[in-house]
């Protein structure tokens, strides 16, 4: 009997050695591990759809993590509220993030119309003053040491909305990149061969598919995929290159 409580005591002696060096080398592995590529993603409810886009195309990489502070409902036109150049200000240096993501324009229809037509003086007005809050908006992340990558409105269904959200990517085209973002338009890749609007277009597959919401200004899921693929290249060009198995062995260089 004795001898029997002796083999079970060397039992759990072995067993709880084993757990202890599992548990070990389960933490130095966590300690040794980079930290994970940190991609933000701000704007309104077409971020939103865009944050879960990219979610999908990084399902499977674990070293990437995508952080969704989009909020619906909202723009960079009316800051009384919801003020994004101050709600970024306090993002930018919290966030730590390695790339941003930026996506504004379902809320922020110019108002630059008189009698039905875009008028050039409200035109103007109105590029200055959202331009400003577009570069603010640039320049803080930049700050913060977060590269930006501002992406335009896709082309909608009305013709005159259409119209509008040509001179509204005018802004972020022009505003963004001089303030030190990089732009990705939509229109092209969501309007038809004829350079219409279409509901339907290839998917992340090549297969047609719905790519708009019924609205005819948001996309479906499967559209927020394809501008997330559309995106994947400029993102990964932020990613720290990995070292070769040749670089991470060398041993370093010698005195003498």
């Amino acid at each position: 009997m004795a001898e029997r409580h002796l083999i079970l005591a060397i039992d759990r002696f072995k067993l709880g050695r084993r757990a202890l060096l599992v548990g070990t080398a389960c933490l130095l592995a966590a300690a040794d591990a980079p930290a994970p590529f940190r991609v933000l993603v701000i704007g309104d409810s077409q971020a939103q759809g865009l944050a879960g886009g990219l979610q999908w195309v990084f399902r499977h990489d674990r070293t990437v993590r995508v952080f969704d502070r989009s909020k619906i409902s909202t723009g960079l036109l009316f800051t009384s509220s919801y003020n994004w150049p101050a709600q970024v200000r306090a993002l930018a240096p919290s966030e730590h993030a390695d790339v941003a993501v930026v996506m504004f324009g379902a809320n922020d229809r110019p108002g630059v119309r008189k009698g039905g037509h875009i008028d050039p003086t409200m035109a103007k007005n109105f590029q200055q003053s959202y331009g400003a809050k577009v570069r603010d908006v640039v320049k803080t992340l930049i700050a913060a040491h977060t590269p930006v990558i501002w992406v335009g409105h896709p082309i909608v269904r009305d013709p005159a909305y259409a119209e509008d959200m040509a001179l509204l990517n005018g802004v972020y085209a022009d505003a963004s990149v001089s303030a030190g973002a990089q732009f990705v338009p939509l229109w092209d890749t969501f309007q038809g061969p004829d350079h219409a609007y279409t509901a339907y277009g290839p998917d992340t597959d090549g297969d047609t598919t719905r790519l708009r919401a019924d609205d005819g200004v948001h996309l479906t899921r499967a559209g927020y995929q394809v501008a997330a693929k559309l995106l994947l290249p400029l993102i990964e060009a932020h990613r720290p290159a990995a070292p070769s198995p040749a670089t991470a062995a060398k041993p370093p260089a010698g005195n003498g």
